[in-house]
């Protein structure tokens, strides 16, 4: 696909937590090609955890001395903790693969329109592991795209996170509401022509798919129009808007503390 022939062939993931959560989960299901190690944190019981988990997968590792640590991976041994693993790109889960399994009728999803900021869609990916969405849609354009950056501002979470690119958010959502989700949509302005729920006093249905948008201009008008409920969080006046990371932490801990007491 195009969208690969115009990555690099492999990238580095650095950091305790990513390549612990890269071998405990890898969702974007990434070839391992080696694991590195400074040698003045071989001794490390997080990272010898790691290695324990890289020899029962029959992962390769390395012990490096700091110069060659550097020169051979060029990252800062600091920056990285002293681990990092040579991988092949993040691969995007197929969103009509994930629908064809049914047999969770609680399935929640996250639809970003028009998150470009690699902090926020960090923050987003923490959010959507720490409350347990089944994974994040976005847009092909006018979408910060996955890398190692972004690995990094989610602090390892996006090794425990699908996420499905699509070509097309509006058919996406047909797609989904063919196979029974419920869309929420979010917005901070009052729209005259529909009402608004207060995010405390929403009942949500499942499955379901709740819509961010960027913190200026919100969801598109067409992802309103298709959403079968809009909803926002009620704050005080001083306040035009929520950081959008921020925002959806508040949301989907709400839809999953429902989805815990209903089961």
């Amino acid at each position: 696909m195009k969208e690969n022939n115009e990555r690099a062939e492999f990238e580095f993931i650095e950091g305790i937590n990513s390549v612990s959560m890269l071998l405990d989960n890898n969702k974007g299901r990434r070839k391992i090609f080696s694991l590195f190690i400074l040698q003045a944190r071989e001794n490390d019981l997080k990272i010898k955890d790691i290695l324990q988990k890289a020899i029962k997968k029959n992962i390769s590792f390395s012990v490096l001395s700091k110069k060659d640590y550097e020169n051979i991976l060029n990252i800062n041994p600091l920056k990285s903790q002293g681990i990092c693993a040579k991988v092949s790109n993040y691969s995007y889960t197929d969103i009509e693969i994930f629908l064809s399994d049914k047999s969770d009728k609680k399935r929640k999803l996250l639809i970003l329109d028009g998150i470009t900021d690699i902090g926020n869609f960090g923050g987003i990916i923490r959010s959507v592991f720490a409350f347990d969405f089944d994974g994040i849609i976005i847009p092909r354009h006018k979408s910060a795209d996955v890398n190692k950056d972004v690995n990094r501002a989610s602090s390892g979470t996006l090794e425990g996170v699908s996420i499905f690119r699509v070509s097309n958010l509006s058919r996406t959502l047909d797609m989904l509401k063919s196979e029974g989700f419920w869309i929420y949509g979010t917005s901070v302005y009052k729209e005259e022509s529909r009402r608004i729920s207060k995010l405390s006093e929403t009942v949500f249905n499942f499955p379901l798919a709740v819509i961010l948008g960027g913190e200026h201009k919100g969801i598109s008008r067409l992802l309103t129009d298709k959403s079968d409920e809009l909803i926002n969080i009620e704050m005080n006046d001083r306040l035009d808007s929520l950081n959008v990371s921020v925002s959806a932490g508040i949301l989907l801990y709400s839809v999953n503390r429902q989805a815990e007491k209903n089961n």
